[in-house]
Order: structure tokens, then C-alpha cells, then sequence
């Protein structure tokens, strides 16, 4: 099964996956990608151990939960076209960053805010303005 970690989905079809709540083994991809436990993720995307783990019998996480997760898988497209390769991506989404006043851009993620100023970040970084 391809997960849309690997096929990007246009954004009407992105919102038609939240509705309908993504799969499990998208928070398994993601969390492969980015080279962290699910635990971790569970953290940043703020849903309770518990839950998301739940999720995992259900098969299917909740509109809310797909919105979150895919605002991170969205950082991972945007983190892997500017880098051009998904260590580079995985590196800096995981390191403190000066453009973020030093915080770690997964972390700053955690609100669809910061989730923008991080994406902006990576816009500058790809167009050469320093950050």
C-alpha cells in the first residue's frame, strides 16, 4: 500500500483523506521517515500514548489527528524538496535552528503557527535568503 508520504496528494484530495481519516500506517511511515519512534510521535503531533495507539486497533486516526499528521508529513515534502534528499531533511527538521530562535523545527511544529514559520524558514533556506 502507498501511503501519501510517498504520492503527495493534490490539496482537495489531502483534505478529502483528513474527512475520512488518514490509515495507521501513515503515522508508521512518517515516523520512519523522520527517523523517530512512534512515541515520539505521538508527542508531537499531541495526542495522548494512549490514543494514538488506539488508533493503531481502530486503523484510522480522526479528522483532528489526520490534520495534525499530515501538517508534518507537509514539512517532510517541503524539508526533502529543499534539501533535495530525505537525510538532509531529516537532520534539520531534528536540529535546533537559528531562524526558529534555536528551537528544533518538529518541535516548533506542534501548532499549525509554527507549522507555517517552519515552512516559511525552509522557503527562505531554498530561495538563499539566509534565515
Amino acid at each position: 500500500m502507498r501511503t501519501i508520504l510517498a504520492t503527495r496528494p493534490p490539496i482537495t484530495k489531502s483534505v478529502e483523506l483528513i474527512e475520512r481519516g488518514l490509515p495507521w500506517i501513515e503515522a508508521e511511515a512518517l515516523a520512519a521517515a523522520l527517523g523517530i519512534s512512534l512515541d515520539r510521535l505521538a508527542s508531537l503531533l499531541d495526542i495522548p500514548q494512549a490514543t494514538f495507539f488506539r488508533r493503531k486497533k481502530a486503523r484510522r486516526f480522526n479528522k483532528q489527528e489526520s490534520d495534525h499528521l499530515l501538517r508534518f508529513t507537509r514539512l517532510w515534502w517541503l524539508a526533502c524538496d529543499v534539501f533535495e534528499n530525505e537525510e538532509g531533511a531529516r537532520v534539520w527538521l531534528k536540529m535546533p535552528q537559528f531562524g526558529l530562535n534555536g528551537a528544533i523545527p518538529l518541535e516548533y511544529a506542534n501548532t499549525e503557527a509554527g507549522a507555517r514559520e517552519v515552512e516559511d524558514l525552509l522557503r527562505r533556506i531554498d530561495y538563499g535568503l539566509l534565515a
